[in-house]
Formats: structure tokens, sequence, C-alpha cells
């Protein structure tokens, strides 16, 4: 009777739990400014700091992952800087484990005729896989409304009424790239339809890898390249061309929406079953698998016979 209430319970435990499926990796995101254009606004200027806080809110609200600058590196990196160019912005961004750079400027627009000034801003910019270097694409709104600006007119004065169409700006710019970003990155199905997945999505963005086997043969890596070809998410993978691959160094380059928990388990894994041993080691979207050769101990023979 006992064993027959335990089968009832955990039938009925499939029907009313929902199955857990795990998604690909949320991206860390974070939103900066490149002013080295001396025509954009410095990021110090408060127009800028609202447009960016307009962005931000925005992101968040559509469930991203939006990391603060500051919060990241005030602790290794100096702060206040302006006019910084892409190079700088891509360096911070890799110390600070970020995944995706929104990278944006905003130029000031002044139009004038024989009666009025007015004023608006075009904001332009791209987005980077911080990793593997892809562009995810570009992006460029400029709203149709204008601030009258008091003749006559500074450069302050036209930041002023610019600063009064920020909320707008923030909130067009945002829309452009949370849609291009859920195109990369879709919500879950909730269905874990993947039948050899192990519940685990692949649904995310199509990354690439480097795979590096560091103490590995050619004949390894046979058996290697036939397990890392049914990874969830698996899409190709092919010698990295400018590396040094040599008959116990192997370098790949390695498509998939595979998570990089789920790959490193998958290696850890895979390491188990060719009955090898080696360390598994993941920097952003380079993993390395050191193999650990066993010691031979020569002995002495025995001369017992003498």
């Amino acid at each position: 009777m006992r064993k027959t209430i335990l089968l009832l319970v955990a039938l009925l435990s499939l029907f009313v739990i929902p199955p857990l499926v795990q998604a690909s990796d949320l991206p860390r995101l974070m939103i900066v400014g490149e002013d080295s254009d001396t025509d954009t606004i410095p990021r110090n200027n408060r127009v800028f700091k609202r447009v960016l806080n307009a962005v931000s809110n925005e992101m968040v609200n559509r469930g991203f992952d939006v990391k603060d600058e500051t919060a990241l590196t005030h602790m290794t990196h100096v702060q206040g800087r302006t006019r910084r160019n892409d190079a700088e912005l891509i360096q911070i961004a890799k110390d600070a484990g970020i995944d995706v750079l929104v990278i944006f400027s905003i130029y000031p627009n002044v139009k004038q005729n024989q009666n009025s000034v007015r004023a608006t801003a075009r904001v332009e910019g791209r987005m980077l896989s911080v990793w593997d270097g892809s562009r995810m694409g570009n992006f460029e709104s400029e709203p149709q409304q204008y601030q009258l600006v008091p003749s006559p007119y500074s450069r302050n004065d036209v930041l002023e009424s610019v600063g009064k169409m920020s909320k707008i700006i923030g909130a067009d710019v945002a829309a452009v790239l949370a849609d291009r970003l859920e195109g990369y990155y879709p919500e879950g199905d909730g269905g874990g339809s993947g039948g050899g997945s192990g519940g685990v999505s692949s649904a995310g963005r199509i990354e690439e890898w480097t795979l590096i086997f560091d103490g590995f043969t050619d004949d390894d890596m046979l058996d290697v390249e036939d397990y890392v070809t049914i990874f969830t998410g698996y899409d190709s993978h092919r010698p990295k061309t400018n590396a040094l691959n040599t008959s116990s160094h192997h370098e790949l380059w390695y498509k998939s929406s595979i998570d990089s928990a789920h790959l490193k388990r998958n290696m850890v894994r895979m390491l188990r079953k060719m009955n090898m041993k080696g360390r598994v080691y993941i920097s952003g979207r380079e993993l390395k698998i050191v193999k650990q050769h066993r010691v031979k101990q020569r002995k002495k023979q025995s001369n017992d016979g003498w």
C-alpha cells in the first residue's frame, strides 16, 4: 500500500511540476559612450548621463542584465575620463568581463531659420560582441521633435534644450537596441524540446569559442571531435588559422549556442569518457584543456636468477 501511494505521488509530480529549462547565458551588457569626437556631448555632461540612464532603465525593464561601468571598475581603472576611443572602451569591457558592449555617441543638431533656432540630437552607435569581436549591428536614432533655443544662443543653451528631450531620445534608442538584442537572445520557450540536450535550451545566439587542447595527440583529437560535434547547440568548428597547431597542441574555432557552464560540464564529462585526466579553464570565450599525463616509473629488473 505504501509503495502504491509513493508511486502515485511520483506520477502526479510529473504533471504538476513544470520541467526546468536552463536557458543559454544571459549576456552581461554594458552601455558606454564614445566621445572622442569633439562634436559629441562628453560623458561627464548631465545630458549624456540622462540619456544613458534612460537607455539603461529601458533595457533593465526588458529583462537584460545591464552592468554599471563605475561599479565594476572603480577599484581598478581611472574614473571620470572623457574623450575615450573605441580601443579603450573595449579593453575596459574585457577587464570587466562584459559580453556585449553598446557604444553610442550623441551629436547635438541645430536648425536655424529666419525667426527661430531649434535643437535636437542624433544618437548613433553599435553593438559589439566583446570576446569574439563580432559586430552585432549599428543603430541610429533622431527624434522628429525639436526644442526652441533662446536667441542669441550658446552651446550650453543647445545642450540644455537637448536635455529636455533626453527621456524621449533614451527610450527611442533603447527600443532599437532591445529589438536587436532580442533577436540574438530570445526568451526561453519553456518547452525543453531538445531530446538529447538534457533540458538545456540551445535557442541563444551562436557564439564563437576558442577551444585549446594542450597535450592531446592527433588520435586524441579524433575522439575529441566526435564528442564536441554532438554537444548541445553545436553549429560548426575548424582549426584556428592564426594559431600554432602541432601534434600535441591544437586550437579550434568552435561555434555554438551552448552556455559556458554547460560547455565546461560537457568537457569534464568527455575527459571521463575518454579515460583521461586534465584541467579545464574558461576565460571569456576561450576554453582550455590541459591533459595530465601519467608518469611512467621505470623499475630496475631483478637479478634473482644470478
